[in-house]
């Protein structure tokens, strides 16, 4: 029974309650859901639709994370533009190609560093990244570092792979290489440029470029080298950051590092060699090596013993690997299926409606970064995901949200 007391505190708790003021609030942004709640739609949706109103800073992050959900048409031909009919193609008479993991692994094998660039927006460069890193490891490379890594040093196999671990490893097929080379005995290193690194605000771009690419050497230095000076490192790294000599923006961090401890590292550039959506497409470099040695595998190429790679590159690597054109295997990208680490897991999918992704992740780690996802077509009823050994869970992410896990799989 309700006593007199008990209702007078009652109504005196509720009036006290009814008199009081909410803190402000405000509603999450696309980004925000994103870091967040790990959702990917909104911010991909939003991005989409600033580009279609024209801004530019949309049109800037857009490729990249159109990569994050496997949308390579937008990823890659983004900014595509057709060949100029009169572009000069380089001379490849003379030119070899050779198996790119056996170059590597060949011209790794005396190395303390290896340095591997990618394109930000180029998935399969980070499928090829982890194809490398496996390649090394019997070599007694032990360390990752790559840019953008935070706090990842104490990650270890098994343990949540989250988005707090670094920007581009929201990349699932990023993520993945990581988890592998932790599973594999890998221990990490974030070298990125910190807050009081930086060149003064009013600095021009060069002086910028300068002050990062000594930063990132000296971080590598600090937090590696000085505590173990026989470490031997895998790095993966944007474009120009794996130059060796002086090129557009000054000296890059691959040459910052040789210039700061007399290490020579094996420099690898597959940034500017990626095939474009459509052939008319490619570069000149790009074009003139599929037609040469049409390659089904990753290769590299040289003439005259100097790596073949366009005017940023030339003379500043060590070795130029180009990607050969692969056609979708089960609606997936050619090049996830050629990894042999993955396998293709056919499942079917539940009824949803509008933009949805299809995700599997790892049993043991809970909602974080999926291990594969993809975009799904309007009424789509099954699909192939590629898959490393392992048990996994599948969901949907909607622009309704993350529904509940649907199923499990066993690669």
């Amino acid at each position: 029974m309700l006593t007199r007391r008990f209702m007078g505190l009652s109504l005196m708790a509720t009036a006290a309650m009814a008199g009081r003021r909410a803190e402000a609030q405000e509603a999450l942004t696309e980004e925000d859901r994103f870091y967040v709640e790990g959702r990917y739609l909104p911010r991909y949706l939003d991005l989409k639709a600033k580009v279609e109103a024209g801004d530019e800073s949309a049109r800037y992050h857009l490729p990249w994370f159109a990569a994050f959900v496997g949308d390579e048409a937008t990823a890659v031909g983004f900014e595509e533009r057709a060949r100029r009919a009169d572009a000069p193609m380089p001379d490849l008479a003379g030119a070899e190609a050779e198996d790119a993991l056996e170059a590597i692994v060949r011209a790794a094998a005396d190395k303390q560093v290896v340095i591997l660039s990618e394109a930000h927006n180029i998935s399969g460069h980070r499928g090829f990244a982890a194809q490398v890193m496996r390649a090394l490891r019997p070599l007694g490379f032990d360390t990752f570092a790559a840019e953008t890594f935070e706090g990842v040093s104490g990650y270890s196999a098994g343990t949540p792979f989250h988005r707090g671990l670094g920007y581009y490893t929201a990349d699932p097929v990023y993520a993945e290489t990581v988890r592998e080379a932790a599973s594999l005995g890998y221990v990490f290193a974030d070298y990125e440029q910190r807050a009081d690194q930086r060149a003064p605000a009013d600095a021009d771009m060069d002086a910028q470029t300068t002050a990062r690419e000594i930063a990132q050497a000296q971080n590598l230095i600090d937090n590696v080298l000085k505590s173990r000076p026989d470490a031997r490192i895998f790095v993966q790294c944007g474009y120009m950051h794996a130059t060796e000599a002086d090129g557009l923006g000054g000296l890059w961090f691959a040459g910052q590092l040789k210039a700061a401890t007399g290490i020579d590292p094996l420099t690898i550039d597959q940034s500017s060699n990626w095939p474009a959506t459509r052939a008319e497409a490619d570069t000149p470099e790009v074009a003139a090596v599929l037609d040469r040695f049409a390659p089904t595998r990753p290769i590299a190429v040289s003439r005259d013993g100097r790596a073949l790679a366009n005017r940023f590159f030339d003379g500043r690597v060590d070795l130029s690997v180009f990607h050969p054109r692969l056609p979708k295997v089960s609606g997936r990208p050619g090049w996830l299926a050629a990894d042999p680490a993955r396998k293709p897991v056919e499942v079917a999918v539940p009824a949803f409606e509008g933009p949805a992704l299809l995700q599997a992740l790892h049993m043991g780690e809970g909602m974080v970064i999926p291990a594969d996802h993809l975009l799904l077509e309007p009424g789509q009823a099954w699909a192939t995901l590629m898959l490393r050994p392992g048990p996994y869970f599948l969901r949907l992410e909607t622009v309704r949200g993350i529904e509940p896990a649907f199923g499990t799989v066993t690669a």
